[in-house]
């Protein structure tokens, strides 16, 4: 069995393009990957057909870790979001035709289940859409500190405005659903550990990248100042090497590797295990489309650390027109094991042609004084 091609597929979703990845063999079974990047499709869409000549077609499709060594390592430039983004994607995909072969889902090739149902929130932006998350089946909710004309770098009156967003939140939600915060790495190590300390009082499940991923030891500091807040980040870390300094120094509570950045399931797998040995929880990020959701899906369903998984119900429900073969509806908080075959989920190409690629980018930000901010 060889692989004879490798296609790629960008689908304007919501927030973003979602970029598919579909390898193809001469026996007629296929797989799709997802390796969406916000702002960078286009990129990672050019590297993965640069790899897919170098490292992928004309291989087995059987040997994943091969493929996977090679799409990684016979380029010398290796690492950072744009490569790696490119090997999740395919890693994806090879996952899904082996599955196919074996005619199981593809947790069933990493040891099989250990849970019969998965945990999931989504995301909300007030107090209604936080009920409303709720009453579609969440377990419940992540959001931003800011909002509501109040902005993280407008120090005299955010912290005030926070507390009473969060107050909302929580009563319109109940007590019993979780509330998790992203702050997208936007403040310094001080400010944080205010947002953190303001935050506490509301039940907060975790605190999602309090500051910026660039100086990961200045999660010591957050640590020792709140120490029973938990912490949570890896988003935008791309192997288990860039998270070995994480995991030695003990910085996070929760590791959130992104399966369509990190090197997709062979490469999450790994970093779902190193994680385990240091007590560190495991809680895929998927902001993402279709395919990588039913990747994490079947990662979550293997890993004994998993505690939850993100879903971007809002964009995802607005393409449910372009998926076949699973269906993305929460009940009571929680997703069911995937049936089918491989990842269990199959795109409509001709659907997805409804959606071309629209250019689209973060939103740029300014401090109050007009310094450029983090997104």
């Amino acid at each position: 069995m060889k692989i004879t091609d490798v296609k790629t597929y960008l689908v304007a979703a919501s927030r973003q393009n979602w970029l598919f990845v579909k390898v193809m063999t001469d026996e007629g079974v296929y797989g799709w990957g997802e390796a969406s990047v916000e702002g960078q499709t286009k990129a990672v869409e050019q590297c993965i057909l640069v790899l897919a000549q170098r490292s992928v077609i004309g291989e087995d499709p059987r040997n994943i870790n091969k493929i996977w060594q090679q799409m990684y390592r016979h380029g010398f430039w290796k690492g950072g979001f744009i490569h790696m983004s490119a090997i999740s994607g395919i890693d994806q995909a090879l996952w899904d035709i082996n599955g196919k072969l074996h005619n199981v889902p593809v947790y069933k090739l990493l040891g099989g289940a250990v849970r019969n149902k998965i945990l999931t929130y989504t995301h909300a932006g007030n107090a209604e859409s936080a009920k409303k998350a709720v009453d579609d089946g969440f377990a419940g909710i992540k959001t931003g500190l800011g909002g509501g004309g109040i902005d993280v770098y407008d120090p005299l009156r955010f912290l005030s405005a926070a507390k009473d967003r969060l107050g909302d939140i929580r009563e319109a939600m109940g007590p019993d659903k979780y509330i998790a915060i992203d702050n997208h790495g936007q403040s310094s190590p001080a400010v944080a550990i205010k947002q953190m300390l303001a935050a506490e009082p509301f039940g907060i499940y975790f605190f999602e990248e309090p500051i910026p991923p660039e100086n990961m030891l200045a999660y010591r500091q957050l640590r020792e100042a709140v120490p029973a807040m938990t912490i949570a980040a890896g988003e935008r870390l791309f192997s288990r090497f860039e998270y070995r300094e994480v995991v030695n120094e003990r910085l996070l509570d929760i590791a959130q590797p992104d399966i369509c950045h990190c090197g997709g399931i062979t490469e999450i797998m790994k970093i779902d295990a190193m994680v385990e040995a240091y007590h560190i929880k495991f809680a895929p990020h998927n902001p993402n489309g279709p395919v990588a959701t039913a990747a994490s899906l079947q990662v979550c369903a293997a890993s004994q650390n998993f505690v939850i998984l993100e879903f971007a119900s809002g964009s995802v429900w607005s393409r449910t027109d372009i998926v076949k073969g699973i269906s993305f509806k929460p009940s009571d908080g929680y997703f069911a094991l995937p049936e089918g075959p491989g990842l269990g989920i199959d795109l409509d190409e001709e659907a997805m042609a409804r959606y071309p690629y629209e250019f689209m980018q973060y939103t740029p930000r300014y401090q109050v004084d007009g310094t450029v901010a983090e997104i």
